[in-house]
């Protein structure tokens, strides 16, 4: 009877502790979802050490990315208990929110920031154009440094560029524009967009009276069906001076929090845990019920 004891009170104990940290009010709109779900943040701070085993590092970072955007979310704005504006909590780059369904975006895998720092260059042919082109995304597409200012086209500087192609007659590298790493949604479209490349022919502001400068505009399309990281195509262009670029990949669609999937697992898995105890214990209260009945007789 004392070893029973010794095992279920505690367990009974533990029990009420996280029956009263699920149940225990959050906010004036939370949710016993939202509660397990800070509490598996809390029990995935505790057993980090072991969850790297089984985790990739950017997988843990992409989640940890996501919870943020979900606080910047919230309708009440509340995080840990600040409000905190949207502007103060900045996602890593290459990341994004989708406003539609808040399902957090990351990019980083088409990237250099997921290849070691290493250029991932990524290659289009423009059929109307005549031209090859060549793309980074959130990073320079260069696999190695170019030293000689001459080799680009209006002196630019070689390691800001994001995407380019090479000029037929001078053998140039013409700029479309330097790279960016912040993906923004125009109505439904995610989008990245590179500016001040180099100069476009014949083309002035109006206003100002200066030479325009080349862009471009990749649009990205959610495909989950892909095999492949990414296929990029050309769309096309507006004056030799605009460039607009589509990029299909499994990597623009919005992904749920991991986290949020393993809180409800331990929702249920404390769920399963109060039945047992319940039933062990009415079984044992029962048993010592009916032997005080016959120690009575």
């Amino acid at each position: 009877m004392k070893v029973q004891r010794r095992v279920i009170l505690p367990l009974a104990v533990l029990m009420v502790i996280v029956l009263v940290l699920l149940i225990e009010p959050k906010g004036q709109k939370a949710t016993l979802y939202q509660a397990g779900s800070e509490l598996w943040d809390s029990f995935n701070l505790v057993t980090s050490s072991g969850l790297s085993s089984t985790q990739k590092p950017e997988e843990l970072q992409a989640i940890n990315e996501y919870e943020k955007a979900k606080a910047m979310a919230r309708p009440d704005g509340e995080v840990g208990g600040e409000e905190k504006s949207k502007e103060e909590l900045e996602l890593d780059p290459c990341t994004m929110i989708n406003p539609a369904n808040k399902g957090f975006i990351d990019l980083r895998s088409l990237s250099a920031f997921s290849n070691e720092g290493k250029a991932v260059p990524w290659s289009t042919r423009g059929f109307d154009s005549g031209k090859n082109y060549t793309l980074g995304i959130c990073s320079n597409p260069f696999k190695k440094h170019r030293d000689d200012i001459n080799e680009i086209q209006d002196g630019l500087n070689s390691t800001l560029i994001g995407a380019y192609y090479v000029d037929s007659e001078t053998q140039k590298f013409v700029s479309l524009g330097e790279y960016s790493t912040t993906p923004k949604f125009r109505g439904k479209k995610l989008t990245l967009t590179y500016e001040n490349g180099a100069y476009c022919n014949k083309l002035m502001d109006t206003e100002t009276g200066e030479r325009l400068r080349k862009s471009t505009i990749l649009t990205f399309v959610c495909d989950r069906e892909m095999m492949a990281k990414a296929a990029i195509s050309y769309v096309g262009s507006s004056n030799d001076c605009s460039y607009y670029f589509e990029v299909r990949s499994h990597h623009a669609c919005p992904t749920a929090a991991k986290a949020n999937n393993l809180a409800a697992f331990w929702i249920f898995l404390f769920i399963v845990f109060a039945a047992a105890l319940v039933y062990f214990s009415g079984g044992m209260l029962y048993k010592q019920m009916k032997e005080s009945k016959s120690v009575k007789v």
